[in-house]
């Protein structure tokens, strides 16, 4: 057998391969290790940053002020609760911005549309993986959310200037029918619908007066008669009076009508009543007994919840921008000579909305006598029939009615001018959303 000899230069190569061994295995552990906890941290900081960016847009929403800096603080809070301060001996940034939602991302929203970015910048010290000279590993993570305020399906019985909610059949008595014109008065519509949910022929009856159908001034849409009764016009229905212009007065039957709205659940706080002692000014709240009482010329702006009588006759005239009246028991009554200029809120929740009769309340809207109203927004009283009558005058006066039944009489002059953004919209709850 022959002699290996070894030199004793090749003494100590293997320590040399197991330490590079070592090495590489304390790399792979810290690859494993550190690079397991980095994941982690990385879906950590993704959950926080989603999380902030939600708190940030449910402040928003939550809080009518939209105060900038308290939501941005939401955010920050929710982040620091998840281990991420942000603070300058921290291990971490956090940053939160904000700026305006883009257009048509919020479809029919109205109000403050804010979109929020919340960014996290992680450094996770590492452990294993500082064998082969990593120390640190980051993860920069972020999230958007979107705060839409009021979401709007559009006004009530869209297109519709007057609409007339009755759904059962109509008889022979004039005021038994849904819509009707009597007598010589005159009904002008400009753009907007009149429109009838019952499925009887009889309820639609212009066979007195003059009802005339009109192009929208802007020139983009007609006024039209639109029914949900069979397209059979029923031999009773009378429609001599009906005219219309510019291509306008079409007959839509066996349209598809929506249910009635539930009741808005409006509500006041406080108690309404003069400034002062005397004065001819009054504030918004609960009011009882006959609505405004002697001696009050001026609303200031809110909502007025009455119960009793909306009753105008003879009594001095009556101003009011940016309220809406409630009346909750009693009709409305609007008589002899005075003038009425009201015009309702333009922001919040009853944007749009002038006088509203909850579904509870039957009571007639009765606009009577030779009152001259300068009026706008929307009437919306459901379950109510509504009657013009008399001399009154509304001149082209941009209003939408929602009664039950509707109609004129007399030698009234009625002139309507149809425009969605300025009637009421039933709105939802503001919409949160991770977009991001």
């Amino acid at each position: 057998m022959k002699n290996i000899k070894y030199s004793k230069y090749e003494r100590g190569q293997a320590l040399i391969l197991i330490t590079f061994a070592i090495i590489g295995l304390i790399g792979f552990v810290g690859l494993v290790v550190d690079g397991g906890l980095a994941y982690s941290d990385h879906r950590h900081a993704q959950n926080a940053a989603d999380s902030a960016a939600y708190a940030a847009a449910l402040k928003h929403a939550s809080d009518s002020t939209h105060n900038l800096t308290a939501e941005t603080l939401a955010a920050r809070d929710i982040a620091s609760l998840n281990g991420y301060e942000g603070l300058a001996q921290s291990n971490n940034t956090v940053t939160v911005t904000s700026s305006a939602s883009p257009a048509g991302s919020c479809p029919n929203a109205s109000g403050s549309n804010v979109d929020y970015k919340v960014e996290i910048v992680s450094r996770l010290n590492t452990t294993f993986a500082r064998v082969v000279g990593i120390n640190q590993m980051t993860s920069k993570v972020f999230a958007k959310s979107r705060a839409c305020d009021s979401i709007s399906s559009g006004p009530l019985y869209a297109g519709s200037a007057v609409f007339a909610t009755k759904v059962g059949t109509c008889g022979n008595g004039q005021k038994d029918k849904s819509l009707f014109i009597q007598g010589s008065s005159k009904l002008q519509v400009w753009g907007g619908d009149l429109g009838t949910a019952s499925l009887d022929g009889n309820c639609i009856d212009f066979a007195g007066g003059e009802a005339q159908l009109k192009m929208q001034e802007s020139g983009t849409r007609c006024a039209n008669v639109v029914t949900a009764a069979p397209a059979t016009e029923n031999s009773d229905a009378t429609w001599t009076s009906l005219s219309g212009q510019d291509g306008c007065g079409q007959k839509l039957f066996n349209q598809t009508i929506p249910a009635a709205p539930a009741d808005l659940g409006i509500t006041c706080s406080g108690t309404a009543g003069p400034v002062t002692s005397g004065s001819s000014t009054m504030n918004p709240g609960n009011w009882s007994g006959d609505f405004p009482p002697s001696g009050i010329k001026t609303l200031n702006p809110g909502v007025y919840c009455v119960t009793g009588d909306f009753n105008i006759n003879n009594k001095a005239n009556l101003s009011g921008t940016g309220v809406t009246i409630v009346v909750k028991t009693g009709g409305l009554k609007w008589n002899g000579g005075a003038e009425i200029k009201l015009s309702p809120p333009t922001s919040g929740n009853t944007k749009g909305l002038l006088i509203y009769l909850p579904p509870s309340n039957t009571s007639d809207v009765d606009v009577n006598g030779n009152s001259n109203a300068t009026i706008s927004g929307t009437i919306l009283a459901q379950n109510s029939n509504c009657y013009f009558a008399g001399s009154g005058q509304l001149q082209k006066q941009t209003i939408q009615f929602i009664c039950s039944t509707w109609g004129m009489n007399g030698n009234g002059q009625a002139e309507i001018m149809y425009d969605s953004t300025m009637f009421y919209s039933p709105s939802t709850d503001p919409a949160i959303i991770l977009i991001q």
